[in-house]
């Protein structure tokens, strides 16, 4: 690690909740907000810190477009997603294209981003905090050999430092005897039919996904107790009874190969993906 990096890190520790933004952390004041922006982002990458950014510049995603081709009446989109999306179907857009209140265009963007709609063209880091892996590192590991022959630290970064090993020891759990074995307990039952929708509607309330909920999400939640192949069953009945409808992963949306097989696949399309209540 580098000493700019181990002092943005112990800049940071000064700041209220240990999240601050890019001028508060900067390492020396001669740094640039580039070079602060680059140290965050290599600091990320190790899930030190967490970044907050905002999206400057974006443009629509094949996905987005597949979307807008779509019948608009069913879009599973707010008034304001499907405003963004037909701003960006024009070309490459910023937030003031939107003509959205500006409390409302991050949240809009980010979330079509996620959900693989937008594609950002440029981002800037506004704001970044402490990880718990971050708290781990300063706590157990930062003061390696090479950082003590190195490392010249200014009295307001001593001070950061040891008012953050102050609050971990003070908050560290007192030692308690192991528990005493209990009896197992019974086994969670399997979800109803009509159990699984309100299930569904608690995800979708929970993430929001505005009724366009993500398959592995729920197979996260009721899986065990079903197998996969019960719920895959339970779906096809639910869509039988008019309840629920199943969409396909258009190309170019953004998932992990883990999320992405936990689609039901079908032979000649692609895997249905995301649940929509009826």
């Amino acid at each position: 690690m580098e000493t700019k990096e181990l002092k943005l890190l112990l800049q940071l520790l000064g700041c209220p909740d240990y999240r601050g933004k890019i001028a508060a952390v900067k390492p020396t004041s001669g740094t640039r907000v580039s070079e602060t922006q680059r140290f965050c982002r290599k600091l990320a990458d190790r899930e030190l810190l967490n970044l907050h950014e905002e999206i400057k510049k974006f443009k629509i995603s094949p996905a987005g477009k597949t979307l807008l081709n779509a019948d608009i009446e069913n879009l599973p989109l707010s008034d304001a997603e499907l405003t963004v999306l037909q701003v960006a179907a024009k070309g490459p857009s910023t937030p003031g294209d939107t003509k959205l209140p500006a409390a409302q265009r991050q949240p809009v963007l980010l979330s079509l981003c996620d959900r693989g709609l937008l594609s950002a063209i440029e981002r800037k880091i506004v704001e970044v905090s402490l990880s718990a892996r971050g708290k781990e590192f300063l706590r157990d590991d930062y003061f390696d050999a090479n950082a003590r022959r190195n490392l010249q630290l200014n009295a307001q970064l001593l001070t950061n430092y040891v008012q953050f090993m102050r609050t971990w020891i003070n908050s560290a759990p007192t030692p308690t005897p192991p528990p005493t074995p209990t009896p197992t307990s019974t086994p969670k039952a399997k979800p109803s039919d009509s159990e699984l929708i309100e299930i569904i509607r608690k995800i979708d309330s929970r993430l929001p996904t505005n009724n366009y909920t993500p398959i592995y999400h729920l197979r996260a939640e009721v899986q065990p107790p079903m197998t996969r192949d019960e719920l895959d069953q339970a779906l096809f009945r639910l869509i039988e009874d008019n309840k629920i409808q199943l969409s396909s992963l258009q190309e170019g949306m953004d998932y992990t190969d883990e999320q992405f097989a936990a689609g039901i696949p079908q032979e000649f399309s692609s895997p249905l993906f995301f649940i929509i209540v009826n």
